[in-house]
């Protein structure tokens, strides 16, 4: 039974003493808490009682050493966001001492004896509250669905009042709500797998409502979410398609926290977040916190000086790290300054090495930390000093001893940990105890509860009218902007001038919106492998349309809010020709977002964050009252202004089109003609006989709105292009050719006789042994060069000029006593790449050029524009055999 309000006893009744240490090793640790002499530089001998600390309430998470069945210590691994790890408990003591008595706080929640867990420990500003997320015991004999979920509590210390934040059952259980942090302004943020406007715009897009799966594959993607302190009003304010957890109120009212990049990445790095969820920014480490072998941050936390501190340590290994900070204002990535210039971000927080690489670690330990608030530059701690098992001579029995030098010079095993408290003093380097070490103990999560100067309140402006329709804008200087430098040959300024610049000869035309498509449950809808593609590493991707790049590389568009979306840099054709863009980004209803231009993926230049980084290129207008030099007149900027928000702000922001869509809006006519216009629509797809093949609504071909998508299915919409017939025929209607691509390209001819498919690529509609259609493969995958032989299709066998032998290297002989040759297969390069269309130029040349000595059959014309846009943005987006999951076959 979980009791949902208590009412704890008075703090003189309580026992906080749960196991003590033999007295030995007691005395030991309090005159010598480094674990041997001056092998460990802190001492705690001689210190008088600390009148400042002892006043001061802590509280903290203690828990069992996590074991394995069989008994054998685990490392700690606390990013497991929906782990359960029974036997936590959160106690609180009313003085930072030794001999205070302290309370289980927990325990009451739940029947005697009960096994729950409790984990990301917070406290108030004012220092009268205590918050945390907490899981209800396992039910024995229920199904995984059927378990409890993780739900904030709060505790109340002057009333004692132990409370569960969503006192509805039914909300709380919902889903697993983690990582809760009080706001400025009474609301709390916290990480869940809730994802309530996920899921509300699910049903937009005819899907049932599911928590979407994490890219990583590891479970419900947790993002962030904001609620009353009645635990009302519930907020999805992030919207990763991975995880977001840890949040940190910084002092300015933004809000730090760690994200989980699993888009063809394995980054776990930190961004910044206003409270309404406006500015997702990335704020450090996107570059430098990559990779499973990378040490993370546990348990951060931010000092007053607002420097990220924590435990540091690999992700699955040791059962402590060490005590290191971070100054993410001062830097970006672990060795570069926000200036662009090398540095060490982390600075370890102890005069002697905590060793993280498995060898022993002299000075031990640290398992939790937490600043206090006080001014005097000290930490509370969780340490466990290094400890030897020495096994008697003649005997089973074993003893715990100190990491001397003469102890670990005899290579004696390490001994398990053993976690206490500890004031850690950063300017002396000398810490107290405040909980004597126990056996079998860790400490996970520690705070103490001074009241502190709260955060600013957070900002981020939004436009009522925009957030009425569910949209934001994004807003970027300069495509041409790549980290400060232009890639532009001509320059910015010339190509934004009409005069100079034909808009045929400008390279960036369109900005393609690219959504991401998230993955259902397998309760809901189990989806193979096959259905990704040629590899699942891109994920499944509509396109939410295409906008104009205006002359000077600038963008200024709508785009739906509260969904994950990315971004691709077109020519003319609709080919990208910019990197994929390999992270989310999202807008909140009304926000305006901000870039200078673009990103080089492994560039170490500061990317994303407003406050450094390389000052934008594109500086804009050169003065206000004017128009850019041969431009409309009627298109008057201010100082600054890019040519897209002049446009917005007189002829309004554009909207996003399903089509490519193209009218000169900027060349003056008294300078010369306007560039033509031109429209590549998917109308001209449906010439053929089944209309379904196009992949957009009749709606949102005649009007984009903000559930608009383009969904892209190979079987559907691909496929039916090689099936189309392309019938040439004369002036009396006869038949001259047929032309249609599987008719050509086909092992059986209009006779069903069998022969070699035309360049030796089949583009039938047959099923494949792997659940995709053979002529996916034949484009996306090498294919073997086919031979006929008496009638029969088969794989070109040569010689390789080596033959068989025995292990010894001894010939093998047939049975004339001849060596036996080995044959191998005659590759041939795939003709598409889920690269994207300029890597698939193979293909695409087909149908632009012809050599009559080389090519046996002229393809030019074959495929109109449409049919050649819709096969380029395909490839751009990785190339996915489906798009959509509910569109895959059971």
């Amino acid at each position: 039974m979980i009791k949902h309000a208590v009412t704890l006893p008075p703090l003189s009744s309580m026992n906080a003493w749960r196991r003590i240490l033999p007295g030995a090793l007691l005395a030991t640790l309090l005159t010598g808490c480094g674990g041997g002499g001056s092998d460990t530089g802190l001492s705690g001998s001689g210190q008088p009682p600390d009148p400042v600390v002892k006043d001061i309430p802590i509280a903290y998470i203690e828990r069992p050493l996590p074991r394995d069945d069989a008994g054998q210590l685990l490392p700690l691994t606390p990013v497991a966001r929906d782990g359960f790890s029974p036997g936590a408990r959160l106690m609180v003591k009313i003085r930072a001492t030794n001999d205070a008595d302290a309370i289980n706080v927990t325990d009451q929640a739940f029947a005697d004896g009960a096994e729950y867990d409790v984990k990301d420990l917070t406290s108030h500003p004012n220092g009268s509250r205590l918050l945390f997320a907490m899981r209800a015991p396992e039910i024995e004999g229920a199904d995984d669905d059927e378990q409890p979920t993780w739900n904030i509590w709060e505790y109340h210390l002057p009333s004692r009042v132990l409370r569960r934040v969503i006192s509805s059952d039914i909300v709380a259980e919902e889903a697993d709500d983690i990582s809760p942090r009080y706001l400025p302004g009474g609301r709390i943020v916290f990480s869940s797998n809730r994802q309530t406007r996920s899921r509300a715009l699910l049903l937009d897009s005819n899907k049932p409502q599911y928590a979407a799966e994490s890219e990583a594959g590891d479970g419900p993607a947790f993002v962030l979410h904001s609620m009353t302190a009645a635990g009302e009003d519930i907020r999805q304010i992030s919207f990763n398609q991975g995880h977001d957890w840890d949040p940190l109120v910084r002092a300015d009212g933004r809000v730090l926290y760690t994200r989980a990049d699993s888009y063809r990445n394995n980054r776990v790095s930190y961004y910044t977040i206003n409270p309404n969820g406006t500015e997702v920014r990335p704020h450090y480490g996107y570059h430098t916190r990559v990779g499973q072998d990378t040490p993370w941050l546990f348990n951060p936390e931010l000092m007053p000086d607002g420097r990220l501190v924590g435990i540091y340590k690999p992700a699955d290994a040791l059962f402590g790290g060490d005590l290191v900070s971070i100054d993410t204002d001062e830097y970006v990535e672990d060795d570069q300054t926000v200036l662009g210039t090398e540095g060490e971000a982390i600075e370890p927080l102890t005069v002697l090495p905590v060793t993280i690489d498995g060898s022993l670690s002299r000075h031990g330990y640290f398992s939790a930390l937490t600043p206090l608030r006080d001014g005097t530059n000290r930490l509370l701690v969780s340490w466990s000093q290094c400890r030897l098992e020495v096994v008697e001579e003649g005997s089973d029995e074993s003893r715990y001893v100190p990491c001397t030098d003469e102890q670990t010079e005899a290579g004696h095993e390490a001994a398990p940990p053993v976690f206490g408290l500890f004031i850690y003093n950063l300017d002396d380097s000398t810490q107290q105890p405040v909980l004597v070490p126990a056996e079998d103990v860790v400490y996970t999560d520690l705070v103490t509860l001074e009241p502190r100067q709260p955060a600013a309140a957070g900002g981020g402006a939004t436009i009522p009218a925009l957030a009425a329709e569910g949209l934001g804008i994004l807003d970027i200087r300069s495509v041409y902007d790549l980290d400060g430098a232009d890639t532009s040959e001509a320059g910015i300024e010339t190509l934004r001038d009409p005069g100079q610049t034909l808009a045929a000869d400008r390279p960036a035309r369109f900005l393609r919106l690219v959504g991401a498509v998230s993955q259902p449950p397998r309760e809901i809808k189990q989806v193979p492998g096959s259905a990704f593609g040629v590899s699942s590493a891109q994920g499944m991707k509509e396109i939410i349309g295409y906008v104009p790049v205006e002359p000077d590389g600038s963008v200024r568009a709508a785009v739906p809010a509260d969904v994950a979306f990315t971004i691709s840099v077109l020519d003319a054709n609709g080919m990208r020709i910019s990197p994929r863009h390999q992270n989310w980004l999202q807008l909140r209803p009304g926000e305006v977002y901000q870039c200078n231009g673009c990103h080089q993926r492994d560039s170490q230049v500061p990317h994303g964050r407003l406050d450094v980084g390389p000052a934008p290129l594109n500086t804009g207008a050169p003065t206000s009252g004017l128009p850019f030099d041969n431009t409309e007149p009627a298109y008057v900027a201010e100082m600054g202004e890019t040519m897209a928000e002049v446009y917005a702000r007189i002829a309004g922001t554009p909207r996003p089109q399903v089509d490519l869509v193209y009218r000169d809006v900027w060349t003056d006519p008294a300078v010369r003609d306007k560039d033509p216009s031109f429209a590549v629509r998917y109308s001209e797809l449906a010439e053929g006989p089944d209309p379904a093949r196009v992949p957009a609504t009749a709606a949102c071909q005649q009007q984009w709105s903000m559930p608009c998508r383009v969904t892209i299915n190979y079987p559907d919409h691909i496929q039916p292009l090689w099936d189309l017939p392309r019938i040439e025929r004369a002036a009396d209607n006869s038949v001259l050719a047929d032309n249609t691509c599987s008719s050509c390209h086909s092992p059986a001819d209009a006779d069903g006789l069998v022969q070699i498919p035309a360049g030796q690529l089949d583009l039938s509609a047959t099923e494949a042994d792997n659940g995709q259609m053979l002529s996916y493969s034949q484009l996306l995958r090498t294919r073997f060069e086919l031979e006929l032989v008496d009638g029969v299709l088969q794989e070109l066998l040569i010689p390789t000029g080596e033959f068989e032998a025995d292990e010894d290297g001894e010939l093998i002989l047939d049975a004339e006593g001849n060596p036996i040759p080995i044959f191998e297969r005659v590759a041939i390069d795939r003709i598409m790449s889920p690269g994207g269309a300029f890597a698939s130029s193979r293909f695409f040349s087909r149908f632009t050029e012809f050599d009559p000595m080389e090519d046996t059959f002229d393809h030019r014309g074959l495929i109109n524009d449409a049919e050649r846009k819709m096969l380029a943005e395909w490839l751009d987006i990785g190339a996915q055999y489906y798009n959509n999951p509910f569109d895959v076959p059971e």
